[in-house]
């Protein structure tokens, strides 16, 4: 009778903790009876024995809880962006009573930490342990879950999902233009849950798993037609990633050849597994977001164990980048593997602006990185290319240098512009970039690079396209208020430190450039980029086998294959093969009809432009004899002191009487653009 009462008691208990013969089924039966997991009792029979007890339950837990509770101190997950966010503080460690952050994550922890033994339970049946356990098969020597367990999370929780940790879903960050959100959910979709400590919502352990479910890795979340949904599912239910929907790895139709993602997940295709892609919630080694793997690794195998198997950014992949970064001139994405360096939010801690959180910024002095979530937002990049597929450029009459949709929602900065031909030293800061070149001038200008003189840096930065040169300060060479300069950041028409004529003619341009000639706007990238993105390089400027990373039909500059200058001689003839700047402008007018005039044709192209075509402090990207390095190759190459435009054909408004010769322009006729370097 006494044993018929006790039966109908524990049933009562067990229906009210919402328990049910489920748990049979699951690794979470450890009794002898187990027939899904190696952790198991080697002859204790009860299934509900190993957490909870109906009578004289232990006070550190609930509800009715039977295990001993682990005193681990633990080494908690931690962000610089919760920190730069503003986010509520982040646990110092898990509560240790009832009612407090993290005491319920820490009973779970009670076996899934790896220092209280599996079989370390308070009473069995009507007995006291006093410190026996329960025998148990598939733990280590100590009675614990091993460290080999695919359920062991350890005393360090920087790789897990945050626990103990506040649900606060009102914080956001203003940039100077545009504001991040937290992402969060007002209230996080059922059945996932919250608990309330001290009037404050909280995350636990619980809050996504059940420990009594019948579900792969024991989700509250189990309507999904397989594993993959239920994960995204259960990410979703609390963040709120906006523009998630129909991005360009949320609607991915590749899928992974690697047949453990198909067995795991019970699919295998990207847009299935969603945020399993990228992210782990558990033992994930990009910290601290939770990358599955360190830097670049996660964007190039995805879910699967290396790239073999992955439809991502690896080796074979569908976007295979990582192939080109392995070039000789690249962004330096591989260079910071072992110790990455980016971090949420640089883009707000330029030169000269630490973080009073003490994360890094975006400064070359201290923190040098480009990784690719420095030019792409993987959770709002979408389909689309400013360039069509089997085209170097865009479409005739389409040149624009809005953000194409695989840069949507990349951070960046806008200049505020100086006097011609001065450094640009304030920035607005930009939460989404509109503009290719923001992303661009994150590094390549004040914000990133620091100081210079004279456009060149003043930090002794060198390209590593040949480990000599000074690096410049493209946002100084493109300040609209400068003569000249590439129409990247605005039109020939619209640049305001130039004068008429602003634009060249469109005789003088090829398609597309010539539709609608001084109106067109263009990319960083489409002077830069892999060296043969009609073959089959994924686009931009990842990394080329070619000097400045330049792209297009001709990509050299200023010398030929074989390292000699080129020359206005050489321009219609087959010695002007491979010249870059052929690929937009038409040589013939005015160099070609010039140079049939000139005593002198053997004069370098770099005898009158500079070398960085970025921009100039004089008209039609031409340099004078006194400017410095890089600006004048090698020092010595340019000739002219003095120039205005005129006339395409007149040679009046040149004075250059370095050039030797009798017809070399020698007369200085007065009225030329200004020499910044006198």
């Amino acid at each position: 009778m006494r044993s018929a009462v006790l039966s109908l008691f524990i049933t009562a208990v067990l229906g009210l903790l919402g328990l049910n013969a489920s748990i049979v089924n699951t690794k979470h039966n450890l009794s002898v009876s187990n027939t899904v997991g190696t952790i198991k009792a080697q002859t204790e029979t009860e299934v509900c024995v190993f957490c909870h007890i109906p009578h004289q339950a232990r006070p550190e837990g609930k509800p009715l809880w039977n295990r001993s509770m682990p005193t681990s101190n633990y080494i908690m997950y931690d962000s610089d962006y919760l920190r730069r966010m503003g986010y509520p503080e982040v646990a110092l460690d898990l509560g240790t009573a009832n009612d407090t952050p993290g005491a319920l994550s820490r009973q779970c922890l009670s076996c899934h930490d790896g220092t209280v033994a599996v079989g370390a339970v308070y009473k069995l049946r009507r007995n006291v342990m006093n410190g026996s356990k329960i025998n148990m098969s598939g733990v280590d020597a100590g009675g614990n879950i091993p460290a080999s367990a695919s359920g062991f999370l350890g005393t360090d929780l920087t790789m897990h999902h945050p626990v103990g940790i506040e649900y606060d879903p009102t914080v956001s960050k203003n940039f100077d233009i545009g504001t991040r959100t937290i992402e969060l959910k007002a209230s996080p979709t059922a059945p996932i849950k919250l608990f309330e400590y001290g009037g404050k919502r909280y995350v636990e352990c619980s809050s996504c798993h059940d420990p009594h479910k019948e579900n792969k890795m024991f989700l509250r979340v189990s309507s999904g037609a397989n594993h993959a949904q239920n994960v995204v599912s259960t990410c979703t239910s609390c963040h709120d990633k906006l523009t998630w929907t129909g991005s360009i790895h949320q609607s991915a139709t590749a899928t992974y050849s690697d047949p453990n993602i198909l067995a795991t997940y019970g699919s295998n295709k990207v847009g299935d597994l969603g945020c399993a892609n990228c992210h782990m919630p558990h033992n994930a080694e990009g910290i601290p977001y939770l990358n599955r793997k360190v830097q670049a690794a996660t964007c190039f195998e995805g879910a699967a164990t290396d790239t073999t198997g992955a439809a991502c950014h690896g080796v074979g992949g569908a976007k295979d980048i990582e192939s080109v970064l392995s070039r000789l001139y690249v962004h330096p994405v591989n260079e910071n593997t072992a110790n990455p360096k980016h971090t949420n939010l640089d883009t707000l801690y330029g030169t000269g602006i630490p973080d009073p959180h003490g994360g890094g910024g975006i400064s070359w002095d201290n923190n040098k990185h480009a990784v690719c979530m420095d030019c792409h937002n993987p959770h709002k990049a979408r389909p689309g290319k400013h360039v069509p597929d089997g085209q170097w450029y865009p479409d005739p009459g389409a040149g624009t240098n809005l953000v194409s949709g695989v840069l949507q929602g990349v951070s960046g900065v806008e200049p505020t512009w100086p006097a011609a031909w001065t450094q640009p030293l304030t920035f607005s800061t930009m939460e989404s970039s509109t503009k290719e070149y923001q992303i661009c001038f994150k590094c390549h200008s004040y914000w990133g690079l620091g100081s210079a003189t004279g456009g060149i840096n003043d930090g002794g930065h060198v390209s590593p396209s040949d480990g000599v040169t000074p690096l410049t300060d493209v946002a100084w060479e493109m300040n609209i208020n400068n003569k000249s300069g590439h129409p990247v950041v605005i039109n020939s028409q619209g640049r305001v430190g130039s004068y008429n004529p602003k634009a060249l003619q469109d005789f003088q341009l090829l398609t597309p450039w010539k539709e609608n000639p001084g109106l067109n706007t263009m990319y960083c990238s489409d002077c830069h980029g892999a060296d043969n993105e009609l073959g089959g390089d994924p686009r931009g400027p990842h990394g080329s086998n070619l000097k400045y990373i330049l792209k297009g039909e001709n990509q050299h500059w200023p010398f030929d294959a074989s390292g000699r200058l080129y020359r206005m001689g050489d321009i219609g003839t087959a010695a002007d093969t491979g010249l870059f700047c052929k690929n937009c402008h038409d040589l013939s007018y005015p160099h070609q009809e010039w140079w049939r005039r000139m005593s002198n044709i053997d004069i370098t192209c770099v005898s009158c432009h500079v070398t960085v075509p970025h921009g100039s402090p004089v008209s039609r990207l031409i340099g004078y004899s006194n400017f410095p390095r890089p600006y004048n190759y090698n020092g010595n190459s340019l000739r002219m002191e003095g120039f205005r435009k005129n006339d395409f054909f007149d040679n009046r408004d040149v004075y250059a009487p370095g050039c030797g010769g009798r017809r070399c322009h020698r007369t200085n006729a007065g009225g030329y653009d200004s020499n910044p370097f006198p």
